[in-house]
């Protein structure tokens, strides 16, 4: 393993695209089968395994137990989702949309979508969750990640996707999740919640210097290129 975690193996491009997968269902609407795998730990397993085989510092210090807790009773979890990510007393603790921390809600969508699209894709119609929400920004890194893991393997150019995926990173995720970690700590969140925002923020943060080192650093955002 060389430093900040590039691993010249197929296998580390392609896990880094599962990471991002199994981010997106960890922050999903905690139905049955999400709390059977924390519960069970297959989550916590799962996330640290990857991690540590992608680079062992990103799994140090994790506070392992806290994403096996899905508190005493099967509705715990589902409440204290719906009281941080959807509808508290006086509205979520903590929206999972872009536009509620940064910017306003308009133009990090728009954003998003100008990311989407020069990249040939759009969201389907009926699709619960908004451009700039984390679920959907993190599918974008996941599919990124995926077609850089192919590129790699057919030996094929990649600077573009992982230009990409720095620029995104940098203006997305990377900006506004240490602002969810942080109102997560402030809304006493169960700790399942606060230690997976803690680790999605340091994978993103190492994903952002690879990215850095590997194809410069990140431009201004008058000159990141993309197609209105």
């Amino acid at each position: 393993m060389t430093e900040l975690g590039i691993d010249p193996s197929n296998e580390a491009y392609a896990l880094r695209s599962l990471i991002y997968a199994s981010f997106v269902e960890a922050f999903e609407y905690p139905d049955a089968e999400m709390l059977e795998a924390v519960r069970s730990g297959a989550l916590a397993v799962a996330l640290e395994q990857m991690l540590a085989a992608l680079d062992p510092s990103l799994a140090d210090g994790v506070q392992w137990d806290a994403l096996r807790d899905a508190g005493r009773s099967d509705d715990d979890l589902l409440a204290e989702y719906t009281r941080l990510f959807i509808a508290g007393m006086d509205g979520p603790a903590c929206s999972l949309e872009e536009g509620v921390h940064l910017r306003t809600s308009l133009d990090a969508m728009e954003e998003a979508l100008r990311f989407y699209k020069h990249f040939g894709l759009a969201l389907p119609e009926g699709r619960q969750e908004q451009p700039d929400h984390l679920k959907t920004e993190l599918e974008f890194l996941h599919y990124l990640t995926f077609q850089e893991a192919q590129s790699v393997a057919e030996g094929a150019e990649v600077d573009g996707l992982r230009r990409a995926q720095r620029d995104f990173i940098e203006r997305h995720p990377g900006a506004w999740v240490p602002i969810v970690r942080e109102k997560l700590v402030a809304a006493e969140a169960m700790p399942f919640f606060v230690e997976l925002a803690r680790l999605l923020e340091r994978y993103l943060d190492a994903e952002r210097r690879r990215l850095c080192l590997m194809v410069g650093p990140v431009p201004s955002t008058e000159s990141i290129g993309l197609n209105s």
